[in-house]
């Protein structure tokens, strides 16, 4: 009698497989079909385009899109520069700061550990509003300028805590043999610590580089200069027919325009495309790193 049981529960196992992978293969369908549509939009020839629509053909694909956005006159291509730079310096800060933060508050002999952590953990309850934040970073001589992008938000409390308990996980006898052989403790931290926290550090590294990459709330509240707007807030004014997507003022002729200017369409369908396709391509490489990091992260927190 077991015989048949097990294979009825084998059965009902591989039937729930297949279920499973069916809704898995569905919803990637219907996530990725949206994003490869503006892929094939954005790679469409103009006449093509006005004509029929999106082709699905590589006989009429063209990069005439693409290189009107990455021409240097665009639009797109100095918020790409912008957000290339406070993505990459905003999150090597972050990770610095939080990692020092994290690693001083992770040594329980420090004088006052428990009322900085308080102190930390405050700031995750309460906040002083948006009107006093606009009022000190203004104090500081930062509007306007593309550090109230990175310094204001510098450290998070939730990934400082995150990166806390990893670092209380790490032998207490590495330390403990490097202060011995008389290493100080920014060599401990730099030395031995920092490179056994490869995966809360990728981790909480591919967090902020993909909330600066998709900075724009702060953007519209301290920056007034189209120059230095980011990415994502160049794409909303351009979708919104608030901004042209080329600068016309960069010294671009319009007859080159006239006759080289994709449809606005495809422009946009090449907008979205620069602006999702990049931090997406980061996530395979961090993938291991990534799982690893966040089990590490659930179970000791």
């Amino acid at each position: 009698m077991a015989r048949p049981t097990a294979a009825r529960a084998s059965g009902v196992s591989l039937a729930l497989d297949v279920l499973n992978y069916s809704l898995l293969t569905l919803l990637g369908i219907v996530t990725l079909g949206p994003f490869i549509y503006l892929v094939l939009g954005s790679l469409t020839t103009t006449e093509y385009y006005n004509l029929v629509g999106v082709s699905l053909n590589p006989s009429h694909w063209t990069l005439s899109a693409y290189q009107v956005l990455l021409d240097g006159s665009s639009r797109i291509y100095q918020a790409l520069r912008v957000t290339v730079f406070i993505t990459v310096v905003g999150t090597a800060l972050s990770l610095l700061a939080t990692a020092g933060l994290a690693y001083g508050l992770s040594v329980k002999e420090v004088p006052g550990r428990n009322l900085l952590v308080f102190y930390v953990f405050f700031t995750m309850l309460f906040g002083g509003g948006m009107i006093p934040f606009y009022v000190v970073v203004r104090g500081l001589g930062m509007v306007n300028t593309l550090w109230s992008l990175m310094i204001p938000t510098l450290i998070s409390a939730w990934y400082m805590f995150i990166m806390m308990k990893f670092f209380e996980s790490l032998p207490a006898d590495l330390q403990d043999a490097a202060r011995i052989d008389g290493c100080s403790e920014l060599s401990i931290f730099w030395r031995i610590v920092l490179p056994l926290s490869q995966p809360v550090l990728a981790t909480i590294g591919l967090f902020y580089a993909v909330g600066r990459w998709n900075e724009w709330f702060w953007a519209t509240v301290f920056l007034s200069e189209p120059h230095l707007y980011p990415l994502q807030l160049v794409l909303r004014a351009i979708l919104s027919n608030l901004l042209p997507v080329t600068d016309v003022q960069a010294g671009v002729e319009q007859a080159k325009l006239a006759s080289q200017m994709p449809p606005v369409e495809v422009l946009r369908m090449g907008a979205i495309v620069v602006t999702v396709l990049p931090i997406a391509l980061v996530y395979p490489f961090l993938q291991r790193y990534f799982v690893k990091g966040v089990m590490i992260g659930a179970i000791k927190g």
